[in-house]
């Protein structure tokens, strides 16, 4: 069996693919159940009984349950100030969560398709995930529990890819296009994901062949949502859905006096969890989304017009519980927290890659006049991606309303589960990606001038073959690789590597990283009597490895060439020594 999962921080989703229809189909865990399975897992009663998915999250508001939430989110979280907040300790961790609840959600596919055994899974992350130094170790986190750490009695181990969710999503939607066009997809796509933690923007390539293959490829991406502390130092989960119903029940809560100003509510106090459970249901519910687009849609097309509702006498939407009393929620409150939390982040991501995807497509995606092409298309993913002020605001920024064809035939109605349909193609084999460099990678050094050199390895947005290992280089020229008389690996560089214009100067920069003590002694145990080449490779999840090379020169029986996984860089760099920087061009050796 192969599966295709889209991990969620509020929902997840569960996807296989079917031979006999071509296409790939959600997985229900119940009969009649949804299949946006609740991120949930909870411990109840005396007996201490552990719930995943929907029996975790009707735990909540309970006293006696203990709730874990947004514990993917909290993989790579190490302030533990924070994780207290959120309900975690040194026995349940957001890792221990995040094997309990996937167990479950693989347990529980294999057992609905019948199934004996499992042989490969796509796991999709944040495209955030790939660039924040603090972040990447979240995909060989994942990784390792689904290959080694899941509670299921498996005949073998599956094999594991960690994808990006903008990459399973394109592949979902160009399959689609494909199937329901009967042409192949070959252009940009721009996916929008909006889900509860994260908001990912991410242009990608398809390029389809004669027989019926796919390939894809990342070319640009922004979005929001990584762990925050705010003012007071309460943990928030991003911008986005979480964190949107959040501030929504804590204005309604203000503007009944429960709540006094200045005063942050307790996100973990089970009478304000199970008020952001109550909206969430009234927000899903398919009679109440008709009314809010009934609601704003009355002042006006444009995004701007809802501001309107402002001016009017609040209106309520619904009423919550909490602590036993009725609170009124107001569709002012709605827009209010909307502005507040979603507006500024969503507007100010999309109008900074607009210029990126404008030098790929060649034409401002705002422009009405790009709806008369083929070969790009905008889709809105993600569960968050389907409420009506985000998508009134897309549309007016992309002008949708005026140039309906930029989204037909982008499958709309499965945009909640577009990128697990896409992780299952992806662990079918019937779509691949192309492997894109996220960050560039290498080292730091500093001549006996005191001048810094920075050299890569790998740059930021290269074609990677999986595998091969790219050296240091003159002048980024492969045929020149760099000799070291001793390994010079004091501090390690990780970045995009982009140009910026300092005065009239361009940069060079990225953030460097101390191997901890016990790594630069394994390493600083190398011979230092000879010349070696140093160089990087990249794995299929876009986990590095460090390469150390002796020149053939070397005929020493104790050079060999070394290899050093850097699986983790929690546990191999000095992170709270993570530090950017800044090379003038033209100063590099």
């Amino acid at each position: 069996m192969n599966l295709g999962i889209d991990f969620g921080s509020t929902y997840s989703t569960i996807s296989t693919y079917n031979a006999i229809t071509g296409r790939a189909e959600a997985i229900a865990l119940v009969e009649g159940e949804s299949v946006s399975i609740p991120s949930v897992v909870s411990i109840f009663g005396k007996s201490q009984k552990i719930s995943c998915g929907k029996a975790a999250k009707e735990q909540i508001g309970k006293k006696s349950a203990r709730i874990f939430e947004a514990f993917k989110m909290l993989l790579n979280e190490d302030n533990q100030e924070m994780l207290r907040k959120r309900g975690y300790d040194s026995t349940y961790t957001p890792h221990w969560a995040a094997k309990t609840y996937l167990s479950s959600l693989v347990g529980g596919a294999m057992k609905r398709c019948n199934a004996a055994s499992l042989e490969n899974v796509v796991v999709c992350v944040p495209e955030i995930w790939c660039r924040g130094v603090r972040s990447l170790d979240g995909r060989s986190i994942l990784r390792g529990i689904l290959e080694n750490e899941l509670d299921l009695e498996l005949e073998a181990r599956p094999k594991v890819r960690v994808t990006t969710e903008p990459e399973a999503a394109s592949a979902f939607f160009a399959y689609n296009y494909r199937q329901e066009t009967q042409k192949p997809f070959n252009g940009h796509l721009l996916l929008i994901d909006y889900g509860g933690g994260t908001l990912d923007i991410t242009l990608t390539e398809v390029r389809s062949y004669d027989n019926g293959s796919m390939e894809i490829a990342y070319r640009e991406g922004g979005g929001a949502g990584e762990n925050h502390p705010d003012e007071q130092g309460n943990g928030t989960i991003g911008n986005a859905g979480i964190a949107y119903m959040q501030r929504v029940v804590e204005l309604a809560l203000r503007d009944v006096g429960v709540l006094d100003e200045g005063a942050q509510p307790d996100y973990m106090d089970p009478e304000f969890l199970a008020a952001v459970k109550d909206l969430e249901s009234q927000l899903k519910s398919a009679e109440r989304i008709q009314d809010i687009e009934d609601a704003f849609g009355s002042y006006g097309s444009g995004y701007q017009d809802i501001e309107g509702i402002l001016k009017e006498e609040p209106e309520e939407f619904c009423g919550i519980e909490y602590k036993g009393d009725e609170v009124s929620v107001t569709y002012q409150q709605l827009f209010q927290a909307y502005r507040m939390t979603i507006e500024p982040v969503l507007d100010e991501q999309i109008r900074r890659i607009n210029p990126l995807v404008e030098q790929h497509i060649h034409m401002d995606p705002c422009d009405p006049m790009t709806g008369i092409r083929d070969d790009f298309k905008i889709a809105l993913v993600g569960g968050y991606g389907s409420f009506y002020l985000v998508k009134k605001q897309i549309s007016d920024i992309y002008k949708l309303d005026a140039n309906p064809r930029l989204g037909r035939n982008m499958a709309a109605d499965k945009r909640e589960q577009a990128i697990s349909l896409g992780a299952a193609l992806l662990a079918e084999g019937k779509v691949m990606l192309q492997k894109t460099a996220r960050y560039s990678i290498g080292l730091c050094t500093q001549d006996n001038t005191g001048r810094k050199h920075i050299c890569y390895g790998i740059h930021y947005l290269q074609t990677v073959e999986t595998g091969k290992v790219y050296f240091l280089c003159y002048d980024n020229d492969p045929s020149k690789p760099r000799t070291y008389a001793y390994p010079q690996l004091d501090c390690f560089m990780i970045g995009d590597l982009r140009k910026e214009d300092r005065n009239g100067h361009g940069w060079e920069y990225g953030t460097s990283m101390r191997p901890k003590p016990d790594i630069l002694k394994r390493l600083r145990s190398l011979p230092d009597d000879g010349m070696w080449y140093i160089g990087f490779s990249m794995d299929e999840n876009d986990i590095v490895s460090l390469h150390l090379v002796p020149r053939s020169t070397m005929s020493d029986a104790k050079c060999k060439e070394v290899t050093v996984p850097l699986d983790s860089y929690r546990n191999m760099f000095e992170m709270q020594e993570v530090r950017e920087i800044f090379v003038p061009e033209g100063e590099n050796a």
